[in-house]
């Protein structure tokens, strides 16, 4: 857990420094990706795969 935290602070400090704010909404959509696919379950991600979407 250390090293996500640790992670998420240097991805921050780097938006912030180097004024690289568009990537915040792809964050966003990534972390909002992550967090359907841990809820929904993987099974129906792979039915997806499977069917050639």
């Amino acid at each position: 857990m250390k090293k996500i935290i640790f992670i998420a602070k240097e991805f921050f400090y780097l938006i912030k420094r180097y004024k690289a704010a568009f990537l915040i909404p792809i964050l966003i959509v990534l972390l909002l990706l992550t967090f359907l696919v841990y809820y929904i379950g993987p099974a129906v991600i792979t039915s997806f795969i499977y069917a050639g979407f």
